[in-house]
């Protein structure tokens, strides 16, 4: 798979003359896998060290161990998404994953390390102090990254849709999770499928908008989604 990415994207930049992104980190989160294959790793040296190479490889991730892949030799060709949310969701959502303190510091050793950064605002959740949390969040980010970092990242913002199928997986690996389901916020996208109504989501991306500009006026946001 990974010879077929790099010929490709080699490809493109002879064909289109552009170097195409490509997201490898749509089925797993590959920092923590890592933890157990080394896969990222020999990923990483892979692509980025091919002969001619061009284009790049992106993944998101939850997770705050990095430590092994700060000293790769990376060519600038990996972009990391760092997905963070307000301390009160992770603790009662995003089980097993990293605190997010360790995932800012994350962020400042991947961006000592000269990788490219993003940082992903996501499943973002409409609890009910949910612009209180989410201005925190930013308020703490444009604190706690280094200026290293706050000098090129970008944000992507995400809103949480809801699946049935995956409330019962999670229901029996994380009884003492929350319910994410609000019948009040949210509208029907298909069988088993809800997403947050029009007028939340107008309202919440205004919100992320000026509340980014206010603190990170000169990094671009990629989408509101």
């Amino acid at each position: 798979m990974l010879n077929k990415i790099i010929k490709v994207a080699n490809k493109d930049y002879l064909e289109k003359n552009k170097e195409s992104v490509f997201e490898i980190g749509s089925n797993s989160d590959l920092i923590l896998e890592n933890t157990i294959t080394n896969n990222l790793i020999w990923t990483i040296n892979n692509f980025a060290n091919s002969p001619n190479q061009k284009g790049f490889l992106t993944f998101p991730t939850k997770f705050d161990m990095v430590d092994s892949i700060l000293k790769l030799n990376h060519n600038g060709k990996i972009i990391i998404r760092m997905s963070v949310n307000p301390d009160e969701i992770i603790n009662k959502v995003e089980l097993g994953t990293s605190r997010l303190k360790g995932r800012i510091e994350a962020i400042n050793k991947l961006k000592d390390a000269n990788y490219k950064i993003g940082i992903l605002i996501a499943p973002v959740i409409f609890v009910e102090n949910w612009k209180e949390l989410y201005a925190d969040l930013i308020k703490k980010l444009s604190l706690e990254l280094s200026n290293t970092a706050k000098k090129d990242v970008f944000f992507e913002i995400i809103f949480m849709t809801y699946n049935y199928v995956h409330k019962k997986i999670n229901e029996e690996a994380f009884p003492n999770a929350i319910n994410l389901y609000d019948k009040n916020l949210m509208t029907g996208r298909g069988r088993g499928k809800y997403m947050y109504k029009k007028d939340l989501r107008i309202d919440g991306e205004n919100f992320f908008r000026e509340t980014l500009h206010k603190f990170f006026p000169d990094n671009p946001i990629i989408y509101i989604v």
